[in-house]
């Protein structure tokens, strides 16, 4: 390896920060498109100058193209939508191959495909937890295993960004007698490890892998939840309210840019504080 100049830059030297933090001619590709969290980041990447690919399932086709014909609308970078199962590795490979007949490459991976059920609790069906485990977990490894392939291949590296959560390192507070959602909680465990042991993975080839753990933030994974569990989880938090997407989106997209070049094997929290207590 080339010896590095260690010699501290100057001042005058300092790159700008908005040069660095500009995506322009990237490609980044956004799992789970179709939810609060993943719209808000491929529109945040795309604002940044990224042309982008959004993903989601079948049934949230209609919506997808929605969210994709704001985004290019509003922002003038060429965008895909794509459908698929994030668990099944011949769907994440088709959906690459479509990437790449569109796009050429792609730079930048957000893997934030996830499920939630109120069904997740110790006693659940085997099946369930299975399912979680291959969406929340397996598909995590898949999506981010295949586009490190082509970063690879095409020889430019890339950024990885999977979606944990705080419930990655703490154990969410509950009400008395109520789940502690297991299989969630053990799923977003492992993906924040998985990007840790990836970041390592695919050092040699320029592609860094990070992890953000968002805490309780509005989005549609929240849908439905009752105004008492919404309190609840709010006086919970420090902040002593949930977050919102605009404050999830500058931590992708300082992941995914230049910005964030020295940045590989560590996870992000935006949790109001929450995870220290």
């Amino acid at each position: 390896m080339e010896q590095q100049n260690m010699k501290p830059v100057q001042l005058n030297e300092l790159r700008s920060i908005f040069d660095m933090l500009s995506l322009k001619g990237k490609v980044a590709f956004v799992t789970g498109a179709a939810g609060g969290i993943g719209r808000s980041t491929a529109a945040a990447l795309a604002e940044a100058g990224a042309d982008v690919a959004l993903m989601d399932i079948n049934q949230n086709e209609s919506m997808l193209n929605e969210i994709s014909s704001y985004i290019t609308n509003k922002h003038g970078v060429r965008t895909i939508t794509l459908t698929g199962d994030v668990s099944d590795e011949g769907s994440v490979q088709n959906l690459y191959n479509e990437i790449i007949k569109k796009f050429g490459t792609v730079d930048i991976i957000h893997s934030n495909a996830g499920i939630a059920t109120p069904d997740d609790k110790v006693d659940m069906d085997i099946a369930l937890w299975k399912r979680m485990l291959d969406i929340n977990y397996t598909g995590m490894f898949i999506v981010a295993r295949e586009g490190a392939k082509i970063m690879k291949a095409h020889k430019h590296g890339g950024s990885i960004i999977l979606t944990a959560s705080m419930s990655a390192t703490v154990i969410n507070r509950r009400p008395e007698n109520a789940p502690y959602s297991i299989g969630y909680t053990t799923t977003k465990a492992a993906t924040k490890q998985l990007a840790k042991v990836l970041a390592m993975e695919f050092l040699n080839d320029g592609i860094r892998v990070n992890s953000i753990s968002p805490g309780y933030i509005c989005s549609g994974m929240k849908d439905g939840a009752s105004l008492e569990n919404i309190q609840y989880k709010a006086s919970c938090v420090p902040m002593k309210r949930f977050g919102t997407l605009n404050e999830i989106i500058g931590s992708v997209v300082y992941l995914a840019s230049d910005l964030g070049s020295y940045h590989t094997g560590s996870d992000i929290l935006i949790d109001g504080g929450y995870s220290v207590w």
